[in-house]
């Protein structure tokens, strides 16, 4: 390529900058926006909490890095300039193996497939690059447009396979990004991930529940959620500081205290203890123990004790989900739990009464009904 050449020198530039800027554009902003939580928590893994990870900074420093890695690259293969964005190849790998984590692989810390991956793609990359130079095809005397279009499709192709390769699941996206915003201690913001989505993870319901509670509408809108998994959605027991920045442990310290892992066999014996010890009972353990027993379906327990923490009295208000308790533990069971009722509540379970008596197909019922009443104690209890 003849570099005296003035158009020729203007046209390599453009092709150069422009890229460039595309790249660190492209790499900064998946850093920072799609997988800055999923660092965080890597960097909090690799090094046993001793470390924080910054979201802005790590985005802009890996960036720089990268681009100076393909700076590198292309001093040292000067790639033919129709194909000039190939020289991001080996950017962008790093950047998938970057990113191509999961909790497992976290644990595991070991690099998976990519030990012998990695210099297989970086070995067929530098043949390739040697191939299209023997070719010969197009210089800078080429059109402009001709040569930056063949680039941008070349770059555009690469950011999708190195977007396409990491395998980690929404869900867990959801997970880490309500994670880092309790420890902002955004708790609304925290409530509101994903909350239109019926995806949902044990860890991912446990965050959501502790969020409400700290807002004190744990009762109040625990059913605008999907609860697959009971009680024991509320607490992680099991989980520990070294796979999760903000453990179960945390929120049991939050609530008071912690469990005795020799004498506490699960979430409801946890809970149950807190309240039975004056010292450790509070509006929040509270909370959380009528939540499992509405959770486990426990009606009975529930009616006994809700009296315990709510006294009884027709002008006694109670959160949503507990109100609706008590009208289906009336009317089904035939109880006398002396609450306030309001109006719409009770003219709600009318018409989930009627919509049930509407529909006699069981599954037709649980998915139609799911639409008007999923977020209400009454679908919950017959339909989950």
């Amino acid at each position: 390529m003849n570099y005296n050449n003035h158009i020729a020198k203007q046209t390599s530039g453009a092709i150069r900058v422009s890229c460039g800027l595309l790249f660190m554009l492209f790499s900064f902003c998946y850093l920072f926006f799609l997988q800055g939580d999923l660092l965080s928590e890597a960097q909090y893994v690799y090094s046993h909490g001793l470390t924080t990870y910054s979201m802005l900074v790590g985005a802009f420093l890996v960036t720089v890095v990268l681009q100076a890695l393909q700076w590198l690259v292309r001093l040292v293969l000067k790639p033919n300039w129709s194909y000039y964005s190939f020289s991001y190849f080996p950017s962008l790998l790093g950047l998938a193996m970057l990113t191509d984590l999961d909790e497992g692989r976290m644990q595991e810390g070991t690099l998976g497939s990519w030990v012998w991956l990695c210099p297989l793609l970086l070995i067929l990359f530098v043949l390739l690059v040697f191939f299209l130079k023997n070719l010969r095809l197009g210089d800078t005397s080429s059109a402009l447009y001709d040569l930056l279009w063949k680039n941008y499709l070349i770059l555009f192709v690469l950011f999708l396979c190195c977007g396409s390769v990491s395998s980690t699941k929404d869900v867990y996206h959801y997970e880490l990004k309500a994670e880092r915003l309790i420890m902002e201690h955004d708790y609304e913001a925290a409530a509101r991930v994903a909350d239109r989505s019926l995806q949902a993870s044990r860890r991912l319901t446990e965050l959501r529940m502790y969020a409400l509670a700290k807002q004190g509408l744990l009762g109040e809108c625990l059913f605008d959620y999907p609860q697959y998994y009971g009680g024991e959605g509320l607490l992680g027991l099991a989980d520990t500081a070294a796979i999760h920045r903000y453990s179960a442990e945390r929120i049991c310290y939050a609530l008071g205290a912690l469990p005795d892992r020799k004498t506490i066999r699960s979430v409801g014996h946890y809970l149950k203890v807190m309240n039975q010890v004056d010292s450790l009972r509070t509006p929040l353990t509270q909370d959380y123990y009528l939540c499992y027993l509405l959770l486990q379906k426990d009606w009975k327990t529930f009616a006994r004790k809700l009296p315990q923490f709510y006294p009884q009295g027709e002008t006694t208000a109670l959160p949503r989900a507990y109100r609706e308790a008590v009208l289906y533990i009336n009317n089904v069971y035939c109880r006398h739990l002396l609450y306030a009722i309001p109006q719409e509540t009770t003219a709600l379970y009318e018409q989930y009464l009627q919509r049930k008596a509407e529909i006699k197909n069981r599954r037709e019922r649980m998915n139609l009904t799911r639409r008007e009443f999923g977020n209400t104690f009454w679908w919950y209890i017959e339909c989950q």
